[in-house]
């Protein structure tokens, strides 16, 4: 998380770095912070560092205004479902053929540790919609 996440309601009680289910094609990089900056948005979350490849760190989490705000991950991953999904046999075969058995079994552990998507999947969701609910406004005719 970046210091701008350290206030931000969504991202109350997460840790840092914290868990989430990542399952990209395309990664947003390189941002034109001044843009950014122009419409009022601010970037949260910038993936782990990863020094063994030679990618540039992606934008995992922006908010782009008081009312919207885009994540690159799943928060509605759980944990349950993803296990499902990665013993699926399509699924299983991407992801050995891409990075090896020990990395699916390794992935198949984390789902089964509450301090990882489970929190996520338990605090993100939840503080944006409580959030929300609370800049509600009632609409008078």
């Amino acid at each position: 998380m970046l210091q701008e996440a350290r206030n931000e309601p969504v991202f109350d009680e997460m840790k840092d770095p914290f868990y989430a289910v990542d399952s990209r094609d395309y990664q947003v990089i390189q941002p034109h912070h001044e843009v950014l900056k122009d419409m009022g948005a601010k970037i949260l979350c910038i993936e782990k560092s990863r020094p063994h490849v030679p990618y540039e760190r992606a934008i995992m989490a922006i908010r782009f205004n008081d009312y919207m705000i885009g994540t690159q991950f799943h928060p509605e991953a759980d944990p349950t479902g993803m296990s499902h999904h990665l013993q699926t046999e399509e699924k299983r075969k991407t992801v050995i053929d891409n990075h090896g058995e020990d990395k699916l079994r390794s992935m198949l552990e984390q789902l089964e540790d509450p301090d990882k998507i489970a929190w996520t999947y338990s605090h993100i969701l939840p503080n944006f919609l409580s959030h929300s609910v609370g800049l509600l406004q009632e609409v008078t005719a």
